[in-house]
């Protein structure tokens, strides 16, 4: 979960209150809740054309990078180089961004990542990754 400074001059962890004096002691503090088994985080993907290619689709994936959940883009694409600036200026790491080729492959991808939320555009998707045992499909 990143730490985020804010307007009054404190630091945040993630969506949290604006309460540690010093970067460090934010940081202190999320290693603690870390080490505690507090905080387990979710892996979260999305959709590239219609989903993550809008606004508010950025917008969305922004909220779960700054809750901490480990965001993922999973596109029917057959080639990820026109989806890597986007997930460069998100903060994607660009080892999480797959071109599968087919909605098939994408929902096979979303399966063995063992992405427990996927959120598309497309209805046919949505069913599919509903139909696995451990994850759960969003209409976007």
């Amino acid at each position: 979960m990143p730490i985020i400074k804010c307007s009054n001059g404190k630091f945040r962890i993630g969506t949290g209150s604006c309460i540690y004096d010093t970067h460090e002691k934010a940081a202190e503090v999320w290693a603690a809740i870390l080490a505690g088994g507090k905080y387990v985080a979710k892996k979260v993907s999305y959709d590239y054309d219609g989903v993550l290619s809008t606004d508010a689709g950025k917008e969305k994936a922004k909220r779960d990078i700054a809750s901490g959940n480990l965001v993922y883009v999973i596109s029917a694409r057959g080639d990820k180089e026109s989806m890597l600036g986007t997930a460069k200026d998100l903060g994607i790491p660009l080892d999480r961004v797959y071109a599968t080729g087919s909605n098939k492959s994408k929902v096979e991808k979303i399966a063995s990542l063992g992405i427990e939320i996927h959120t598309d555009n497309n209805p046919d998707v949505i069913e599919q990754v509903n139909a696995l045992p451990k994850a759960r499909g969003v209409k976007f």
